[in-house]
């Protein structure tokens, strides 16, 4: 019997900024979810992936972000409706393999719907191809494209040293648990984001914010942009 090969559908989560009128345009983060019943969390259908999958999902991934019509998406937003950044999560051990597909979805964005393309690389990085992503890394910040990096943990992440490098212009961090009752937790979370910043130039953006309890806590940090069930829960986008 033939193995259905994996597929996803892919859903949009608004990125909240905390000073919008410095931010114009809203900012999207697409999320590919697996489409098969049974699947335990994310990180282990992509984890499971072998290379030569994964690299074809990847691919038809990019080609559905290049053929969806953003005009006509029914978005709510107390700012805006335009849709200036669209963060697209990739596996970092493809990274290097589409190259050529995401210079190609960036353009298709900017010139169809003036869109901008950030790559969000997830934090599933094999320590053996940390080099050859970041040389991709590089490559994208050398020719204009934005750079996020997905689930950054700042006790330590193979990925760390780009932050000095300049090419990286997002970093987004899970808010942690029992944030808004430990406040030893809520002080070493703060201090870990005033490193970040004091070491790179890049826009923090906090994932998970789900209470307004943590959203009033969240004053006490120097964020650049908020994410979570609180502001924008996930909107599954028809196929095209």
């Amino acid at each position: 019997m033939t193995q259905e090969p994996p597929s996803t559908n892919a859903y949009f989560q608004e990125i909240i900024a905390r000073y919008p009128e410095k931010t114009p345009g809203l900012s999207y983060e697409v999320l590919f979810r697996p489409s098969q019943p049974g699947t335990s969390t994310i990180e282990d259908f992509y984890q499971q992936l072998a290379e030569s999958a994964l690299l074809s999902l990847t691919l038809t991934q990019l080609h559905q972000l290049a053929e969806t019509d953003y005009s006509q998406m029914d978005i709510v937003s107390p700012t805006c409706h335009h849709i200036a950044r669209l963060f697209v999560n990739i596996e970092a051990r493809v990274l290097p393999l589409v190259e050529a597909e995401l210079i190609w979805l960036n353009d298709t964005l900017r010139l169809q719907h003036d869109i901008e393309l950030v790559i969000e690389i997830t934090e599933r990085v094999p320590p053996e191809q940390v080099q050859a992503v970041f040389r991709s890394v590089a490559y994208f910040h050398d020719v204009g494209l934005k750079i996020a990096l997905d689930d950054f943990e700042p006790n330590y992440d193979l990925r760390a040293p780009w932050l000095k490098t300049g090419c990286i212009a997002y970093i987004k961090l899970i808010l942690p648990p029992n944030f808004e009752n430990d406040t030893q937790v809520r002080l070493s979370f703060i201090e870990h984001i005033y490193q970040l910043k004091d070491i790179s130039t890049c826009n923090v953006i906090v994932e998970k914010v789900e209470t307004l309890e943590q959203f009033w806590l969240m004053e006490q940090i120097p964020y650049d942009g908020l994410q979570g069930y609180l502001f924008s829960r996930p909107k599954r986008l028809a196929e095209p």
